[in-house]
């Protein structure tokens, strides 16, 4: 039994392949696809189509999987669609591999690696390869199956393909588990998942099963059970039937191990549910095994006898000799707890029979395998002792020509260090000369900074002057023609010309506030940066005409330096002003982000746009302001727009 669980693990990676597209949810169902097939051309996009189809179905319908992979085999034919012949070989052989016809499926791959090396498409001569190596690992040819993983893998590593990187320390963990190499499969598997769990790929499932089956010959048994908990509320989640179908016979033969034969009886009549839709003869047979088996426990016996011989038929029709080993020597136990000891012996001769049958198959396919290999040992030896002779006449040539390019080599190597000479000492000029202009860069940035911060201070001296002295004077009229109202009587008309002077004296004392709050805005010295330009914003879209949203990331927390902060707020203020003038636009977006040691910020707009590589807009007053703050903070500036396409600035400061 132990055995039928290494081959789950090589099922389930076929199957994780079509679960990606339920975990990500971005593919149609299966209805939906079938109505796009109407009125569809006869391309490679419908090709792609009918597999996609096709993918929908397998593991659930295995008749109508096929129709459609073969569908878009034929239109690839007709096409001379390369790619989608290959996927009708991996797609067909999946499906074979199900339904435990494996010399066929090998077949189907052969053909695959044939086409793939002719067409130099060496992504999917690994993917041959891998599945080459899953097949043999179904067959319980481990060498075989090895051989292909370590091809597949060195192909994906050129890729840097970390998901087939993934399903490949799984089959390495498979194979380690057959082997009885329990805690190096641990170490694969853990590799496995942990890359699969990075990615969010449809591969964790069987990951999590390899896992599962290792953790249990490890005889950590609870660890084992809660990841089968989470395989079976996967499979269901993702309407997978063939995986629901290897986690409960995992569970079935757990409850053997453990003489849990209570449990048994449920776990067998769900996986006689799913197996019932699988429409497999393999998961039929193995269901109806496990309703023998729970029969067998419960001493059901004439029961237990049906289930079995109904499996004996399934696996017959398949030719399953693994599968009617194991169901023999069931039957027998059942024969002979009834009483029925010569049927017992029969079968029980019968199932050692097809053990030996298997043994001797093994040791021939192995001993025809040790021929081969000597055949061409043999032929690569003569080919080395014919090579090694062309290679002494070679030689003597190959030192006579080597003689007389050492002596042209030596010349021209002498003309290239004199080159190479001059050409090192022009750099050497060159980088001393860019060491010095970079000084004097450097001492443009600082000088810089401090106009900045003078225009800065004295920004706040003023706005604060106008704040608090002018400001105050008009707040103080105000209130002394306030009390000379309550005073004294006045006349109608003149009370009309007071109250539209008062209003003015109003309109007065805001607008004050308001140059005052450009000039040093309260909100910046208070708050931080975000919370600065997030309540500029707010006020500019609640006054202006256009609409201002703003959106930060990561700001929360982040201490700035007061230059930064000032700079990047009058820059914001200067672009969002002049799309207000200029841009007729309907909408702008504010970005702030901090991110990787680096304060990012994006304003765009949907206006008019304009030409940038026009000479007056460099020239502009306002973009060399910009262009200054920016410098002096060692940042980028990046501006992109055309007439009638907006304006989107990026702006990228060091931290």
């Amino acid at each position: 039994m132990q055995k039928t669980l290494s081959l789950l693990f090589f099922l389930l990676l076929f199957a994780a392949a079509k679960n990606t597209r339920a975990q990500n949810g971005h593919l149609l169902k299966s209805d939906s696809l079938i109505m796009q097939l109407q009125g569809a051309p006869n391309d490679t996009n419908k090709v792609k189509l009918l597999n996609h189809i096709g993918d929908e179905f397998a593991y659930n319908d295995l008749k109508k999987a096929r129709v459609y992979y073969n569908q878009g085999y034929e239109l690839s034919k007709k096409l001379d669609f390369t790619r989608g012949i290959i996927r009708y070989y991996s797609s067909e052989g999946e499906l074979l591999n199900l339904e435990g016809k494996y010399e066929v499926c090998m077949s189907l791959l052969r053909k695959g690696v044939k086409l793939t090396t002719e067409r130099k498409d060496l992504m999917r001569l690994g993917i041959m390869y891998e599945n080459m190596g899953n097949t043999f690992g179904l067959m319980q040819q481990l060498d075989s199956a090895m051989h292909y993983y370590l091809n597949s893998m060195v192909i994906f590593e050129k890729f840097a393909d970390s998901v087939k990187m993934a399903n490949v320390y799984t089959n390495l963990a498979t194979i380690f588990t057959q082997t009885d190499r329990q805690e190096k499969a641990l170490f694969y598997a853990d590799k496995a998942l942990a890359i699969s769990k990075l990615n969010k790929d449809g591969f964790y499932m069987s990951h999590l099963v390899n896992k599962a089956a290792i953790l249990w010959k490890l005889k950590r048994y609870n660890e084992s059970d809660r990841l089968n908990d989470e395989i079976i509320g996967l499979a269901i989640k993702l309407n997978d039937d063939a995986a629901l179908a290897d986690a409960l016979q995992s569970y079935c033969s757990h409850c053997i191990e453990r003489r849990n034969y209570t449990k048994l009886s449920d776990f067998t009549a769900k996986l006689a549910g799913v197996a019932n839709r699988l429409q497999s003869n393999d998961r039929l047979a193995v269901s109806n095994y496990w309703l023998a088996a729970d029969s067998y426990y419960r001493r059901q016996l004439n029961l237990a006898a049906q289930y079995i011989l109904k499996s004996i038929t399934l696996a017959s029709a398949d030719n399953n000799r693994y599968r009617l080993k194991e169901c023999y020597q069931l039957y027998a136990k059942i024969l002979l707890a009834g009483g029925g000891v010569e049927q017992s012996e029969f079968y029980a001769s019968k199932a050692d029979s097809l053990e030996r049958i298997m043994f001797n198959a093994d040791i021939l396919k192995t001993t025809h395998e040790l021929e081969a290999k000597y055949e061409t040992n043999k032929k690569e030896a003569l080919i080395q002792v014919q090579s090694a002779e062309i290679a002494q006449k070679q030689r003597m040539t190959y030192i006579l020509t080597v003689s007389l390019l050492l002596t042209a080599t030596a010349l021209i190597l002498f003309f290239l260090w004199m080159r190479n000479r001059q050409r090192v000492m022009q750099q050497q000029k060159l980088i001393q000369q860019q060491k010095i202009t970079q000084l004097e860069n450097e001492k443009q940035i600082e000088a810089t900074l401090s106009v900045i911060k003078g225009q800065e201070e004295e920004r706040s001296r003023l706005a604060k002057d106008l704040h608090d002295g002018l400001g105050g004077i008009l707040s103080g009229a105000k209130y002394s023609f306030k009390r000379m109202k309550q005073n004294f009587v006045i006349t109608e008309d003149n009370a009309l010309a007071f109250e539209k002077s008062m209003a003015m004296l109003d309109e007065s004392i805001a607008e004050l506030r308001r140059v005052a709050h450009n000039m040093m805005p309260e909100t910046l010295m208070k708050l931080s940066l975000d919370e600065a330009l997030q309540d500029y914003c707010h006020q500019a879209d609640e006054s202006g005409p256009i609409p201002v949203s703003y959106h930060s990331l990561g700001m929360d927390g982040l201490e700035l330096d007061n230059t930064i902060k000032i700079s990047v707020y009058r820059v914001v203020q200067e672009l969002i002003t002049n799309t207000l003038k200029h841009a007729d636009a309907t909408n702008i977006i504010v970005q702030l982000i901090a991110k990787d040691g680096t304060l990012q910020v994006t304003v765009e707009d949907d206006g008019k746009g304009f030409n940038t590589q026009l000479a007056g807009f460099a020239k502009g007053i306002g973009y060399k302001n910009i262009r200054s703050r920016i410098d002096a903070l060692k940042g980028k500036l990046d501006i992109e727009s055309g007439e009638g396409q907006g304006t989107s600035v990026y702006i990228e400061i060091p931290l």
